[in-house]
């Protein structure tokens, strides 16, 4: 029950990324993104001088996420190895989001755009690899502890960043008031499930 709580809340923190956060009022497609599109846009706004928007944690999401599946499937209890390994590739796969398209990715290490996009996935790859190899040596009130960390890294920033700075910089481009979408509240849904199942799990 606690473990299934757990991995609902991971399920819908990734579903959340994808879906739409922040649309017009209208709600027009063209004017509408998810965390991955608002992460770009926002690198034109900021070139515009429009806003100042540290765009890399709309990425963040995703990446705590793939952590947190990574660890969910590396339990210290009796799994099926081969559905380890395949949910830990998954998870491995979903930290490689961030890297921005050929051929930008060839000198993304080192270009002022992207290369925290570039090293957050770099972390997030190494981050799956080190729980895959010791996450069954971590229990107990570790473990929950490293889920709730993961769901505060995954949502807090992010929405602060939204609400704070994107929202309004957003608006003032769109000339209307930007609306909030279901995809956001669907990834804050996601992560305080995460922190229910870890903190029921470690109570």
């Amino acid at each position: 029950m606690k473990r299934g709580l757990t991995l609902a809340g991971v399920a819908l923190a990734i579903l959340g990324f994808y879906g739409p956060w922040i649309t017009s009022a209208r709600d027009l497609a063209a004017l509408t993104y998810n965390a991955l599109d608002l992460a770009e846009f926002s690198k034109f706004i900021s070139r515009a001088g429009s806003a100042s928007i540290t765009r890399e944690w709309f990425l963040v999401p995703i990446v705590a996420a793939a952590l947190a599946l990574a660890l969910w499937s590396n339990p210290p209890g009796k799994l099926s190895r081969v559905l380890c390994t395949l949910l830990t590739l998954a998870a491995a796969i979903f930290s490689l989001v961030p890297l921005p398209p050929y051929p930008f990715l060839l000198m993304a290490y080192s270009s002022a755009e992207d290369r925290l996009s570039f090293w957050l996935s770099v972390a997030g790859v190494l981050g799956v690899t080190l729980i895959f190899v010791f996450g069954p040596r971590i229990a107990g009130k570790w473990r929950s502890a490293m889920f709730v960390a993961l769901a505060l890294v995954g949502a807090v920033p992010s929405a602060w960043e939204f609400f704070t700075r994107a929202l309004p910089a957003i608006s003032t481009v769109y000339g209307s008031p930007a609306v909030v979408s279901w995809g956001l509240v669907v990834t804050m849904i996601g992560f305080a499930l995460m922190t229910a199942g870890a903190v029921m799990r470690g109570a």
